[in-house]
């Protein structure tokens, strides 16, 4: 018997590069969701009004106001997760991060429909901000879900740990 070794793949490996700005987007999303959060927990009053309403205008923006507060939390969530990932070099980190980008989009087009609940309700117009928000997230999961999966970096830090491979019989 003898020992096969598979040659060490070609690219760059570990923490860098490209690799960076995603690193710094789990944070900042993590960090800007929950400031966004809290500034929305500071109206506790309109939060409870509109949590207790059994008729009227409140009552339409309940479902789509908990669904943004839920989106924001996993926001929250899956990018700390990430961090732990990237933290840990686990491979798991590719399909963390594309459902993290996936949720990042479902929670902009979730506070979009909040957006515009609140303009039917309040005669409010449009916050550019949930526009903004929604096609930021459009962006991120074109450009990073494919680095994700296809970067070599990623490849050659996350799933090629560099353990030896299993021996062969001859």
């Amino acid at each position: 018997m003898s020992s096969v070794q598979a040659p060490s793949a070609a690219g760059p490996r570990g923490i860098g590069g490209w690799l960076i700005l995603p690193i710094l987007g789990f944070i900042g999303t993590a960090l800007w969701t929950l400031w966004n959060l809290l500034q929305g927990l500071a109206e506790a009053s309109g939060l409870v009004a509109i949590l207790t309403a059994t008729s009227g205008p409140l009552v339409e923006l309940r479902i789509p106001m908990i669904l943004s507060v839920i989106a924001g939390v996993l926001v929250i969530a899956s990018a700390c997760y990430c961090l732990f990932l990237v933290y840990r070099k686990d491979a798991a980190i590719t399909k963390f991060a594309t459902a993290h980008y996936l949720l990042l989009l479902i929670a902009g087009f979730a506070d979009l429909w909040l957006d515009q609940v609140i303009q039917g309700v309040a005669a409010t117009p449009a916050d550019p901000s949930a526009i903004k928000e929604a096609v930021r997230g459009i962006v991120i999961a074109c450009i990073w879900i494919p680095y994700f999966r296809f970067s070599k970096r990623v490849r050659n830090t996350f799933t090629n740990t560099g353990a030896p491979a299993p021996v062969a019989a001859e």
